[in-house]
């Protein structure tokens, strides 16, 4: 996330993480227990567990908060798949409340093939990365030629017994959805991971607390002390926080915006995600195995057409923006994203509806389509347009309050070109 590579410096190359110079908050929840000789026989048998979460979690969040952090990474989790439970609604009340605090969450290393057929199955997800007012961050493989003949299938036998699974190398083809991250959908049927980051034999630091003999995935030769490798979506997840940290310092420094909302960072990260391939049609922009796609910094900052924090909406209210495309010859991409009210489904509902310089329309989360044929999305609180080779001239960006019971709703807006 923001390792600044200083014990790295007099070795072989500088080893930093994406937001070098950032300032860290640091809360650890997960604890080594020694139990006492009348603990439960139930829970004597772990030996780490996440005894460090109070049960309120506002008093976690707030801390953070009022030291300064703005971003706030978890590679913790688990429960029932998809369920929303009361640490996702505590989640979902603090940013409702604190509209700058942006979680960034793991999906989890849950997905499985245990029924054979050679596919990962759906619904693996669990909380706190089912909360609507995250980003929820899946894996990807990781490019490591050195570790070709690392496979799911020798690392995890009973979860890939079949092929093509069992046999892929773990760091061989950065473009595939990681077979171990847990997928979608929720309880309530809304998409998730949002988004993917690699998550396999991942360089990082090591803990000097840690056994001489513990490399975890595998050791960093040159430094074996300081650094070795690893993996998982909880891997994924702080190479993505220390990504949005950096769209944060975009915001701030390059658009003028002081506090930028957890949706805007969540709008513009998710805006220049790239979808990757083998998981679903070409034409669609949302799914439950990749969410909107994997990370890329260069497509959210390059060439940012609209990136603004909009104002609270009642039922029945519209908020008009302007978008101009210079040239025909890009793909735009246009997501909403607002921080909705606790609850474990959708209980406010805005829509994303966009018309090019001819008249088409398109509505988030649907391939392109025009006339009455036009479905809005009523389940999900993140909404994308894509248009392909989109028409030069001035675009229209209509977000329509179709519904808002608990408001009023405030929203984001991130449109680029890639």
């Amino acid at each position: 996330m923001l390792g600044d590579g200083t014990v790295s410096a007099t070795g072989p190359a500088l080893i930093r993480g994406h937001a070098h110079k950032a300032k860290l908050v640091f809360q650890a929840v997960e604890q080594e227990m020694k139990w006492k000789p009348n603990a439960p026989p139930n829970v004597t048998g772990e030996r780490y567990v996440l005894a460090g979460l109070p049960a309120n979690l506002g008093s976690l969040f707030q801390f953070a908060y009022t030291n300064g952090a703005r971003v706030h990474s978890n590679s913790w989790g688990g429960g029932d798949p998809g369920a929303y439970d009361d640490q996702c609604r505590q989640f979902d009340q603090f940013v409702w409340d604190h509209k700058d605090l942006c979680f960034v969450i793991a999906a989890g290393n849950d997905g499985t093939d245990n029924d054979g057929d050679g596919k990962v199955n759906l619904k693996s997800v669990t909380s706190p990365g089912t909360a609507k007012n995250c980003v929820t961050v899946g894996a990807c493989e990781n490019l490591r030629p050195e570790f070709d003949s690392e496979t799911y299938g020798e690392w995890w036998p009973s979860d890939f017994p079949a092929n093509p699974i069992k046999s892929d190398p773990m760091a061989n083809h950065p473009d595939q959805v990681v077979p171990f991250s847990s997928r979608g959908p929720t309880a309530d049927n809304r998409m998730k991971p949002d988004v993917l980051a690699p998550g396999t034999f991942i360089l990082s630091t090591r803990s000097s607390k840690l056994a001489a003999n513990n490399f975890a995935w595998a050791a960093y030769p040159p430094d074996k002390a300081h650094y070795f490798h690893m993996g998982g979506t909880s891997m994924a997840t702080p190479l993505t926080s220390g990504a949005v940290a950096l769209l944060r310092e975009f915001l701030r420094k390059k658009q003028g915006i002081a506090s930028p909302s957890a949706a805007l960072l969540k709008a513009l990260l998710i805006a220049g995600a790239k979808r990757l391939p083998g998981t679903a049609s070409t034409t669609t922009i949302v799914d439950n195995h990749q969410g909107f796609g994997r990370v890329n910094l260069d497509r959210s900052v390059k060439r940012v057409l609209t990136a603004v924090d909009g104002p609270g909406l009642k039922t029945g209210n519209k908020s008009t923006f302007s978008v101009k495309v210079p040239s025909a010859s890009d793909t735009l991409r246009i997501a909403l994203c607002y921080s909705d009210f606790p609850g474990p489904s959708l209980i406010n509902n805005l829509n994303l509806i966009v018309t090019d310089p001819a008249g088409k329309r398109y509505v988030g989360n649907k391939p392109a389509s025009a006339g009455s044929t036009l479905t809005l999305d009523s389940t999900n609180n993140v909404e994308v347009v894509q248009v392909g080779t989109a028409k030069k001239g001035g675009w229209t960006v209509d977000v329509v309050a179709s519904n808002v019971s608990s408001g009023p709703q405030d929203f984001a807006l991130a449109a680029v070109l890639v």
